[in-house]
């Protein structure tokens, strides 16, 4: 199937609706979202990327706003972690158009070994006794993810095909 190609405000749209979308999920499950044993069930929405890299800078922006709320709000939050997202989603495209499922994995590497090294040097853990735990919650998360978010994507087609999308140059008068 062609990518869509949406017009400029409805692919902002999109990125401001994922990105809060990943926030308020993330902020209402507080506690489960935060901590050496987190469960941020708003990963489920990352391999969106894999099919629409336009929703990079979403996760990017959702994280950096559900970390205001982190008990460890810091440079590291703030900063080190919405750049973890940065690459992740980048090399989740990159892989997952050759196989969704590994680029999602790649995605919960990623982001499992850069929070273990951001808990490991606030909490004063060792990384090996982090990762494990981290990675094993990302990757169901991230894998569990790639045929929901088929699914989600499925569905919104017919609305996104309505609202979003680009006329061809010979339809541009049909308006």
């Amino acid at each position: 199937m062609k990518p869509m190609r949406l017009r400029p405000a409805a692919t902002l749209a999109e990125i401001g609706v994922v990105a809060a979308l990943y926030a308020a999920i993330t902020i209402v499950l507080n506690p489960l979202s935060y901590g050496p044993l987190q469960l941020r069930v708003a990963e489920i929405l990352k391999p969106l990327v894999v099919w629409e890299p336009h929703l990079i800078p979403a996760f990017v922006i959702g994280n950096f706003l559900s970390n205001l709320t982190s008990p460890f709000a810091g440079p590291w939050e703030l900063i080190f972690m919405p750049c973890a997202n940065l690459v992740g989603a980048s090399l989740c495209y990159v892989v997952g158009r050759r196989s969704p499922a590994a680029g999602a994995a790649l995605f919960a590497i990623v982001i499992a070994a850069a929070v273990s090294l951001v808990l490991s040097v606030l909490l004063k853990v060792r990384f090996v006794f982090l990762f494990p735990g981290l990675l094993a919650s990302e990757m169901t998360l991230l894998l569990l993810g790639v045929p929901a978010m088929q699914a989600v994507r499925r569905a919104l087609e017919p609305v996104r095909r309505r609202y979003g999308e680009t006329r061809e140059l010979g339809n541009a008068g049909t308006r």
